[in-house]
């Protein structure tokens, strides 16, 4: 990440302490954060859209469900991540909104490259890029891909 981002990325935790909650430490959000990104990809992984009502907006919700129909099980296998497969999490963006009636929110863009088994195909159409990784002797190989995850 650029210097600059760094230093607004530390500038807004600042005014997340002052403004939100004075105990805001983004090394305890990103633990939750982490439990929450495992949680809510497997439930996506399973189809189990109902059990996300209390998770996500109605909105989202709907865009969820429409985008979660037509994708093949095996890239939607690719979306759960365990917990303990998360090899590395940073935050993105971060930002303090208003809405219309003047309330304040926040806005935290979290990145995870987590492991995964799914059977994807070792050509991904388009620009994105998946690693994969193998584990084992020649004769038990178990392909894993490294894949990222960009949540808010």
């Amino acid at each position: 990440t650029s210097p600059f981002a760094w230093l607004r990325t530390r500038f807004y935790y600042l005014l997340i302490r002052l403004y939100f909650d004075q105990e805001f430490s983004i090394e305890e959000f990103t633990r939750g954060a982490k439990q929450a990104f495992s949680v809510v990809s497997k439930l996506l992984s399973q189809h189990k859209l109902d059990l996300l009502d209390e998770l996500v907006s109605a909105e989202v919700l709907q865009v969820l469900k429409e985008k979660i129909s037509l994708l093949p099980d095996n890239h939607r296998d690719a979306l759960a991540a365990d917990i303990d497969a998360i090899m590395y999490t940073t935050e993105g963006d971060v930002r303090i909104y208003y809405d219309d009636d003047g309330i304040k929110f926040v806005r935290i863009l979290m990145r995870f490259w987590y492991l995964n088994g799914a059977n994807l195909p070792d050509e991904v159409p388009g620009e994105t890029k998946v690693f994969q990784i193998v584990f084992g002797d020649e004769s038990t190989k178990e392909k894993r891909h490294l894949l990222t995850a960009n949540y808010e």
